[in-house]
């Protein structure tokens, strides 16, 4: 298949608008009760210091946050605070979610969004009451993009892309029209080798997707709080893998000195940088349970922290 067809796919690519604070207000107020609450100190009141205006915690549907500054006089709280979407609860089932392997492909925008998409369905079906864990068919997923764009995943021609580099909006519209497979076991595989009436493998799709400005703090934080996971990319150099999931990383700002990373957003909270407040998030890397090892769970590991700017 040619790039023509690949430029096709790129064409048809169209973002959502993303939940606005008002409709995440309504998530909160609909699932509230429903959610596991964390009762720590960072879900009380904030009185700004100079204005003396009382704020009360934000509420969503899984966490409420401490305010995020003053109204009036712009002052940001620094009341510091984390939390993160696989250790939450909705109707008791567990948020927590596969954690994939790309094996040093330059596969991660397709296992970030696999992931996204993995953790958004779980939250969907705990909203229910429903367990949804039957693994994403990731590898699957890649060679289907490649038949039906023409692009090798990875290596796209950067004209033919999102602003020249972003390959994560082709993938979306792919995964938007043909679904992502869900992964057989040995059985089933086994079955579908020998049986020619078997149905076909149920393929999951998405609706729509959106895009959020890196600076909106605010908003990145309250989606995260109101279960939506989110696909994200970042500059990373050597360092990188030698990470260890309880540090915090300081991500490069030249990107000649460092390779494009796409990570899915789980977490999100407040601590001193440089002796001033400032947002982390906390992120599901694509490269197994073994990187990003943390001592608190057995050298296992997966996730690590990540300054917001």
């Amino acid at each position: 298949m040619s790039s023509s067809e690949g430029s096709k796919w790129v064409s048809r690519c169209v973002f959502g608008s993303p939940p606005n604070l008002s409709e995440l207000d309504e998530l909160a107020v609909l699932y509230h009760e429903q959610a596991a609450r964390n009762t720590r100190d960072y879900v009380r009141s904030w009185i700004c210091p100079d204005c003396r205006k009382e704020y009360k915690p934000i509420q969503n549907m899984l966490v409420d946050l401490p305010p995020f500054s003053c109204d009036d006089c712009g002052l940001k709280n620094d009341a510091a605070y984390e939390w993160r979407i696989t250790q939450c609860l909705i109707n008791g089932v567990s948020l927590d979610f596969k954690v994939y392997d790309q094996n040093r492909k330059p596969h991660c925008t397709l296992y970030s969004v696999a992931a996204t998409i993995d953790a958004t369905r779980r939250v969907e079906g705990a909203k229910k009451g429903l367990i949804i864990s039957t693994p994403l068919d990731v590898p699957e997923m890649a060679k289907t993009y490649e038949q039906v764009t023409g692009f090798e995943l990875g290596k796209e021609p950067p004209e033919e892309l999102f602003e020249t580099y972003d390959n994560c909006s082709l993938i979306m519209e792919v995964v938007k029209a043909h679904g992502i497979s869900f992964l057989l076991g040995e059985y089933d595989t086994l079955l579908q080798n020998k049986c020619v009436d078997l149905p076909p493998i149920p393929r999951l799709r998405i609706k729509s997707y959106f895009r959020v400005d890196r600076n909106n703090v605010l908003l990145i934080t309250r989606l995260l709080a109101s279960g939506y996971p989110l696909t994200a990319g970042m500059l990373h150099g050597t360092l990188y893998w030698y990470l260890k999931g309880d540090q915090y990383y300081y991500a490069p700002k030249c990107a000649t000195t460092a390779d494009a990373h796409a990570i899915t957003l789980i977490r999100s909270g407040l601590a001193s940088k440089n002796n001033m407040p400032e947002t982390f998030y906390s992120a599901r890397d694509s490269h197994g349970t073994k990187s990003h090892p943390d001592h608190k769970m057995r050298d296992f590991g997966a996730d690590f922290f990540l300054w917001g700017m």
